[in-house]
Parts: structure tokens; C-alpha cells; sequence
């Protein structure tokens, strides 16, 4: 079991980092530019940039905590590696900063996309 859990996590933390790089990968194509200016990957970078690292930290900060060591209680094991979480926590507030940046700067425009209209 612990093997299977292991590597579960460890993959969970390779995809989320992946996801996480494959957002920030310039593309010409993407309908409009992220926040930062120019068009990538995902337009809701560098926000999903961010969830994705932070996702990758909790699995990894799961996996090293109540995984791969096994010494003491979990409550001893969680208080042994809790400065770890400083790191995902400062990733969240990245993360929630550059949503409330997107919806600020995003809210004005209407989405010509859909069917919905505007009436004056």
C-alpha cells in the first residue's frame, strides 16, 4: 500500500508541475493575452500557473509528511514538516492575487463568444 500511495502522489505532484509550466508556454494562437501581456498556453496565467505549483506542493507535502515517513504519530510527523507548508501557502496567495488581478481586469469586457446579448 505504501508504494501504490507513493507513487500516486508523486504523480499527482509531476502532473500539476507540468500543467503548471505548460501554462506559462507562449502561444500565438490563445483568443487573448494573459495579464502579464502577452498570449500563452492559458490566458488565466499566471494564476493557473500558481494553483497548478500549489496543488503540486500539498501532494508533495502529503506524500513526504504521512507517505515516506513513518516515524512517530501523524500529529508529530505533521508538526516535524509543517515549515513546508510556508511555501504552498505563499503559492496560494500568489495564486488568489493574480485571480482577483484577472477579474478586475477581465470583468469590463463581454464575451463575444456566446449568445448572450447586450441591450442598452
Amino acid at each position: 500500500m505504501y508504494r501504490l500511495s507513493y507513487k500516486i502522489m508523486l504523480l499527482i505532484t509531476i502532473l500539476a508541475t507540468i500543467g503548471g509550466l505548460l501554462t506559462i508556454i507562449p502561444y500565438s494562437g490563445a483568443s487573448y493575452p494573459n495579464i502579464i501581456g502577452y498570449k500563452s498556453l492559458c490566458t488565466f496565467a499566471p494564476a493557473a500557473t500558481f494553483f497548478c505549483f500549489s496543488i503540486a506542493g500539498v501532494s508533495c507535502f502529503i506524500r513526504s509528511t504521512f507517505i515516506k515517513d513513518q516515524s512517530g504519530l501523524r500529529r508529530e510527523r505533521f508538526k516535524r514538516h509543517s515549515n513546508k507548508l510556508l511555501i504552498v501557502f505563499v503559492l496560494i496567495c500568489c495564486a488568489t492575487f493574480f485571480t482577483y488581478k484577472y477579474n478586475i481586469i477581465k470583468a469590463p469586457y463581454l464575451d463575444g463568444t456566446t449568445s448572450a446579448s447586450y441591450e442598452n
